[in-house]
């Protein structure tokens, strides 16, 4: 990781938006490779955990289009229903005709993949609090505040195109 960091950080010496940039990519590179870590047991991985937790969180009980899978998480609808496609397989998640217009996919949980989701997820907190907290709290407060002031504004920035983000 030596070689990343120099080849990331070292050459933007100077440049704070390409630091802060850089930086971030690194961090990032870590905190994928500790996820993967810790799903490989699961037979998960970082994409279908986020995946099953929206369908839980955002789609209960009604499900949730693949559109909207898509669009919360920022995949094409291709690699999306691969995705999906793969967690039916596995047993997580099941798809269904939605009553109020049948062209459009509704994606439920299983009680397996409701399982699986109580086995991992204490342990995924634990494993964010662990990288957190390498930091001083103070200065996690302050970089989760830089963060998500930097996403709205981001974000308020961008084009939406027909209303999606």
């Amino acid at each position: 990781m030596t070689h990343l960091k120099n080849f990331y950080l070292d050459t933007v010496k100077g440049r704070p938006s390409a630091e802060a940039f850089n930086g971030m990519i690194c961090v990032y590179s870590l905190l994928q490779r500790r996820m993967d870590e810790y799903f490989q047991p699961y037979a998960l991985t970082p994409v279908k955990f986020n995946t099953l937790m929206l369908i839980r969180h955002v789609g209960r009980e009604a499900g949730i289009s693949q559109n909207d899978i898509g669009h919360h998480l920022i995949v094409s609808p291709s690699n999306i229903t691969r995705l999906v496609d793969r967690l039916i397989a596995d047993g997580y998640a099941r798809r269904t005709v939605s009553a109020q217009d049948r062209r459009i996919k509704l994606i439920k949980i299983t009680k397996k993949g409701s399982i699986i989701l109580d086995q991992v997820f204490h342990g995924y907190g634990e494993m964010i609090q662990q990288a957190a907290y390498v930091l001083e709290r103070n200065k996690v407060e302050q970089l989760a505040a830089l963060l998500l002031e930097w996403f709205s504004k981001l974000d308020d920035s961008h084009p939406k195109e027909n209303g999606n983000v």
